[in-house]
């Protein structure tokens, strides 16, 4: 009878044991799935900075993008003008100069001066032109006509072309393309054949998709005027806020001044003036 009693106590604590440990790696089990709980929730907070971080990052960037994009496509539209040519055939020229080294600036400033040439010629008869339509001109058959109403790109063409067909020396080359328009000679390798090598580049600008449309560049020129009007708007809005705050700050100024001066309690002034 002993036994078996003694046998059913060591059962029963046996179960009660095992139903302590279950428990206890219950009990642990809630503290580690709190804890990973705690760790997902720590990640999302993280990665909800790092997501909100990197919004902010790239609207920054892409305001930058944009205003770059807004004063480029002016600065296109600028030397265009200078160059006499559309904003398009501009590009690609630019495109291929700067494959020679020369940037769009640089470009321009030299159809520029070849306008400038060549205007002079046509209105005056006089100018750095005259050696070119004297001398070179009536040998292969060119006028001054000819170059009316022509590009900056096309005018210089004509008169590089027109160069090569009288067979010049490289020094008279030079010689000719300094006086039409400052480093022109730069220009000499794309100009040559024809303007052969121009072409190319010309084209291969558009086939890389680098050529902005007008409609692109009115785009961005009118984002441009936006942008100015709306810093002029907050500018102006400053300035009237600040008009408007003016004579209470001076009356705050002035009472400070004559309290303090007639004062010898600074202390007593100071709270004098908040307080009123």
């Amino acid at each position: 009878m002993t036994d078996i009693f003694t046998l059913g106590i060591k059962a029963d604590t046996t179960d009660i044991e095992k139903g302590k440990e279950r428990l206890d790696d219950f009990s642990d089990s809630a503290t580690n799935a709190d804890k990973r709980t705690g760790q997902l929730r720590e990640g999302v907070n993280t990665a909800g900075k790092a997501i909100a971080a990197f919004g902010l990052t790239a609207a920054t960037a892409m305001g930058a993008v944009t205003v770059a994009a807004g004063n480029n496509a002016r600065e296109i539209e600028k030397l265009a003008l200078l160059a006499n040519d559309t904003v398009e055939g501009f590009q690609r020229q630019a495109f291929a100069a700067r494959a020679y080294g020369i940037e769009q600036d640089k470009l321009a400033d030299i159809l520029k001066d070849t306008q400038d040439k060549v205007g002079d010629f046509l209105t005056t008869g006089a100018g750095p032109m005259v050696d070119f339509f004297e001398k070179i001109a009536p040998k292969v058959g060119v006028t001054a006509e000819q170059f009316r109403n022509l590009s900056g790109k096309d005018a210089l063409q004509l008169y590089t072309s027109s160069l090569e067909k009288a067979n010049l020396s490289q020094s008279e080359m030079v010689f000719f393309m300094e006086a039409i328009g400052n480093d022109a000679t730069l220009l000499q390798p794309l100009l040559a054949n024809n303007g052969e090598e121009f072409a190319r580049l010309a084209e291969r600008a558009g086939d890389l998709g680098l050529v902005l449309s007008q409609i692109d560049i009115d785009n961005l020129s009118d984002m441009n005027v936006a942008l100015r009007e709306m810093g002029a708007i907050s500018e102006s809005t400053g300035n009237i806020v600040g008009a408007t705050l003016a004579p209470f700050v001076t009356d705050l100024a002035e009472a400070f001044n004559e309290t303090t001066l007639s004062s010898e309690d600074l202390r007593s002034s100071l709270l004098d003036i908040v307080g009123g």
